[in-house]
């Protein structure tokens, strides 16, 4: 059936776009250095054979994974053809890094346990201890992390889905001095955002 036949190529089209999206991410973020501001080919192979161990595999496919499906999710609404399927891989990778990120950080800075979220969050973000501070905003990210998720079953409500998602990352990785520190390919969904939002309001 031609429309079975549209549907199987849209399909594999957005499964090829998804994969090249994670590769570029392995090959543009993980691989970059930090320290020496350039791409080193050296620490993607860590990763990939394991050189590291298993943990430090893990971390970073993690980070390569959250990054390939905050843009998927960016993605979608550019190529209307593709987009259930681009937000069904944005989901499947969000989810795992969900699944991941609460197992390897609950109770540390990044994720706090559950019992400090009894403290008011507006005189947290008012302290002047850095530390109470950098925990309300992770407590931020959370929520706008998890608002994100769950509204991606809500199509209309798509542009608050990028916003809090986007918000979400960007709210995880400031440090305590309020610095977004991340590797330059990690600024590419904020374009991407902005762009996702504006065409899905005005089209």
């Amino acid at each position: 059936h031609p429309v079975d036949g549209w549907s199987a190529r849209m399909g594999f089209l957005a499964l090829c776009v998804t994969a090249l999206n994670l590769g570029s991410y392995l090959a543009l973020y993980t691989a970059y250095s930090k320290a020496n501001k350039k791409l080193e080919p050296d620490l993607l192979l860590e990763v990939l054979f394991l050189r590291k161990g298993l943990d430090h595999t893990l971390v970073e496919l993690n980070k390569a994974i959250s990054l390939a499906g905050l843009t998927n999710l960016c993605l979608a609404p550019l190529v209307g053809s593709m987009r259930h399927s681009l937000l069904w891989h944005a989901m499947l990778l969000l989810w795992t890094h969900s699944a991941y990120s609460a197992y390897k950080y609950y109770g540390t800075p990044h994720i706090p346990r559950i019992e400090t979220w009894q403290t008011n969050p507006w005189h947290d973000f008012q302290s002047s201890d850095s530390k109470v501070k950098l925990s309300a905003l992770k407590k931020l990210a959370l929520v706008l992390g998890s608002m994100g998720q769950l509204l991606l079953a809500f199509s209309s409500l798509f542009a608050t889905t990028i916003l809090a998602s986007v918000g979400h990352f960007y709210t995880i990785e400031l440090d305590y001095k309020l610095n977004l520190k991340v590797r330059p390919y990690a600024f590419l969904p904020f374009p991407l955002a902005a762009i996702a939002v504006g065409c899905y309001l005005v089209f």
